[in-house]
């Protein structure tokens, strides 16, 4: 029994192992275990663990998830400013910034009209640049005058003096004019090499403006500067060498051909002249002055000031003896008449600024108050203010583009033969190579001589909007009458009258922008007030500066602080600040006016700013005309102060007035007419 019992067991145990190693194995459940895996984030990887019942493991890694970026924010980029775009992972909050590289101008390959900026064409952008000049005109416009220039002049002065020598002595029984005959062709002969004399020494006076340009356009040039100095004293040498041949032609056989058409009176005065320009102590007063002048110009602003009181006494001083030498009593005389060909005196000044105290000193002083008190702008509205009155025409895209538009409307039809419209004239001064810009402080046109074409500078702070408008005028009236002037050697134009063409430009400009420009009636009202306080401005600096100059010239002066001034009988130098102060005090403009002779146009231009004050308030009613009969009014009548040499060349300034329908400057009624018209305003 006990033998069979474990046998039994024997067999139980047996099966167990049997089962427990073939057939009946443990199997894994594994579980995770959240408290002993790690998730994986946006840049580190987790593991996951799982843990089995009977205590086994199992670890899997798991990579990162990588970070899930979206656009946050973004700011576009510009011409010439960066932008940015921002993200932000939506899983971890991490940050990035990326920066987008500005996308630059995209210039347009040529502008519309070669007036016109080239401007960028992406929208919104303003930015604009000048076009190069093509260099039609460089040759022209380039000083090459050298010592060969001179020694031919030299050659051929001697040639004409040697001709004339040889020739017989005046007979008034022998040598009449004759059209024909052996004395006549006699004469033609010495004048082709006259003739061949005038033109190398007006090449030499050109080549002297082209010194002056090239100096202006880079004052810190020294050699620039050392020749535009030595061509001024080479101008005043050269002019006063031709004039030494008067006299001999008076004196040769040839006199009745060379002054033919002149009386006897003209032919005197032009020897008296002649004697004089030549004489060498007018020619070294004339050089002095230029040194003056010169020295002046180089001087800082302030050392200007410092300095300006000493060099005006000797300038001044000389220049009267240089009239004195002409025949005339003192400067005033001699330059109103010969040098700005004035239809008034000095004397009759008096009436016109009677006149200008006693109607246009208050409105003055108004709209001047008016213009400093206003106030409310936006900086949108200071910018397009700016824009007409400070920033260069030449970079500024709007005002570029009014000034053009305005331009496009301006043409003569009163002579449609001559087939001359601002617009082109515009285009073609833009583009040929005859415009300039510099350091000196002004601007400027003139007529180069030598190569027939008129030149307009405009220096820094000279070269805004209105500014443009305002030479334009004068480069206009240069092209409009250079057909005039190639045919009638005696034509000429007051100075007064050259300063309507610009000013006048300047106020029909500020018209059309009344209705044109798309400003708000602020921004506007800031470019009006502005403008008609310059041109106020200019009324009243022209007049005392031109009674300044009287009191100086003449010695003499009787208005405020005068017992003071005249108490030792002369104005010295050291009492020029009181008298210019003293005068406007007269006008009743002191406040505003004060030191502006500080400024040198008294060494610069001696006795010129007349003109611009009596041409300023002519012009003013050319304002006053647009308001009241309409724009087109006014343009007709601005056109015609330059269409009037198709009628009559010759007219006087009074006569081109009335012609154009225009009261004169010395009539009352045009200043009670202002005066009325702008205390409305």
């Amino acid at each position: 029994m006990k033998k069979t019992v474990s046998l039994a067991l024997v067999f139980v145990m047996l099966f167990t192992l049997v089962c427990s190693t073939v057939g009946c194995q443990h199997v894994h459940e594994f579980v995770l275990s959240e408290s002993e895996s790690t998730p994986a984030t946006c840049v580190a990887a987790g593991v996951e663990v799982k843990v089995c019942s009977c205590g086994e493991k199992q670890e899997t890694k798991i990579e990162p998830t990588g970070h899930e970026m979206k656009v946050s924010l973004q700011t576009d980029p510009s011409c010439t400013r960066p932008g940015s775009i921002d993200y932000k992972c939506v899983k971890c909050g991490k940050k990035e910034y990326n920066n987008v590289d500005p996308l630059g101008h995209a210039y347009e390959e040529t502008p519309s009209e070669p007036s016109r900026v080239i401007r960028c064409t992406r929208e919104g952008c303003l930015s604009c640049f000048w076009g190069e000049a093509n260099d039609k005109h460089k040759e022209a416009l380039t000083f090459n005058f050298t010592k060969e220039d001179e020694a031919a002049i030299d050659a051929k002065y001697e040639e004409v003096l040697a001709l004339v020598n040889a020739a017989a002595k005046y007979d008034p029984a022998l040598h009449g004019y004759a059209e024909e005959g052996a004395l006549a062709d006699e004469y033609a002969a010495v004048d082709a090499v006259h003739t061949e004399l005038y033109e190398l020494v007006m090449n030499a006076l050109s080549q002297r403006q082209l010194a002056e340009i090239a100096y202006y356009c880079d004052m810190k040039n020294t050699e620039l500067e050392e020749t535009y100095s030595y061509m001024m004293d080479y101008h005043t040498a050269v002019v006063a060498k031709f004039y030494t041949l008067s006299r001999p032609f008076y004196d040769s056989c040839y006199r009745e051909f060379y002054y033919y058409g002149m009386t006897d009176e003209e032919i005197n005065a032009f020897l008296f002249d002649s004697d004089a320009i030549s004489n060498p102590e007018y020619t070294a007063l004339k050089d002095r002055n230029n040194a003056i002048e010169a020295e002046f110009v180089a001087l800082s602003s302030s050392d200007q000031k410092k300095n300006i009181s000493v060099l005006y006494a000797e300038f001044a001083e000389n220049n009267n003896k240089m009239a004195n030498l002409m025949g005339y009593d003192n400067y005033l005389e001699y330059a109103y008449e010969n040098v700005y060909g004035r239809d008034y005196t000095y004397q009759d000044v008096t009436a016109f600024s009677k006149y200008v105290k006693e109607h246009l000193s208050a409105v003055f002083t108004k709209t001047y108050k008016l213009f400093r008190n206003l106030t409310g702008y936006s900086d949108a509205e200071r910018e397009t203010y700016y824009g007409q009155v400070k920033y260069p025409f030449f970079e500024n895209l709007e005002g570029n583009t009014l000034v053009n538009d305005y331009i496009d409307l301006m043409a003569f039809t009163s002579n449609p033969d001559k087939m001359i419209t601002f617009s082109d004239e515009f285009n073609k001064l833009m583009v040929d190579g005859n415009m300039f810009r510099g350091q000196y402080d002004g601007a400027f046109v003139t007529t180069i001589h030598s190569a027939k074409l008129p030149i307009a500078y405009f220096g820094r702070g000279y070269d805004n909007c209105f500014t443009v408008v305002h030479e334009f005028g004068h480069f206009m009236n240069e092209v409009y009458s250079a057909d005039v002037a190639e045919e009638n050697d005696e034509f000429s134009q007051s100075y007064d009258l050259l300063e309507m063409h610009s000013q006048g430009n300047e106020l029909l400009y500020l018209c059309y922008l009344e209705e044109n420009a798309g400003m708000t009636e602020m921004a506007h009202r800031l470019v009006e007030t502005h403008s008609l306080v310059n041109m106020l401005y200019v009324v009243m600096a022209g007049m005392t500066i031109d009674s300044f100059e009287q009191a100086i010239y003449l010695n003499a002066y009787e208005g405020t602080n005068a017992d003071q001034i005249m108490a030792d009988g002369k104005i010295t130098h050291d009492e020029y600040d009181l008298l210019y102060t003293s005068i406007c005090a007269d006008y009743g403009v002191e406040e505003e006016i004060g030191d502006y002779w500080l400024h040198g146009m008294t060494i610069t231009s001696p006795c010129y700013y007349v003109s611009y004050s009596v041409s300023a308030i002519s012009v003013l009613q050319l304002y006053e005309m647009a308001h009241t009969d309409g724009f087109d009014v006014a343009k007709d009548a601005y056109l015609k102060l330059f269409t009037y040499v198709d009628e009559n060349p010759e007219m006087t300034m009074n006569e081109v007035l009335a012609y154009a329908g225009m009261l004169s400057y010395s009539d009352e009624e045009l200043y009670v007419n202002l005066k009325n018209y702008m205390n409305k305003k």
